[in-house]
């Protein structure tokens, strides 16, 4: 004998709506513009820095009229594989698990 057994949950989520004043769409506007220059500025700056260290053909100061103008500047970074942490040594990675809270403007 098979018995299911089927529960229902329902869940309500209640925003608090404030109704903007129309000038307001002129600072949404402007955010998104300022997000987009940001974002293509950034490749910019990528495409640039590819292309210098193509320049450099694998070297690490360049110079320009014999000033040095650019150097591949070495820096160590050090962190924790959290996978490994999770799965190898669970009791540590939840012992030391902290998470945040925040906010992030998301502008249509």
């Amino acid at each position: 004998m098979t018995t299911t057994i089927t529960t229902k949950t329902e869940v309500t989520i209640t925003e608090e709506v404030t109704q903007l004043d129309a000038s307001v769409e002129a600072l949404i506007v402007e955010f998104n513009e300022a997000k987009a220059a940001i974002k293509a500025i950034e490749a910019k700056k990528q495409a640039a820095e590819t292309a210098i260290r193509e320049a450099l053909n694998g070297n690490s100061v360049g110079t320009i009229n014999g000033v040095e103008r650019v150097r591949v500047a070495r820096r160590n970074l050090s962190k924790v594989n959290r996978e490994l942490l999770k799965t190898g040594f669970p009791e540590a990675y939840e012992a030391t698990l902290e998470e945040s809270s925040y906010t992030v403007l998301q502008a249509k």
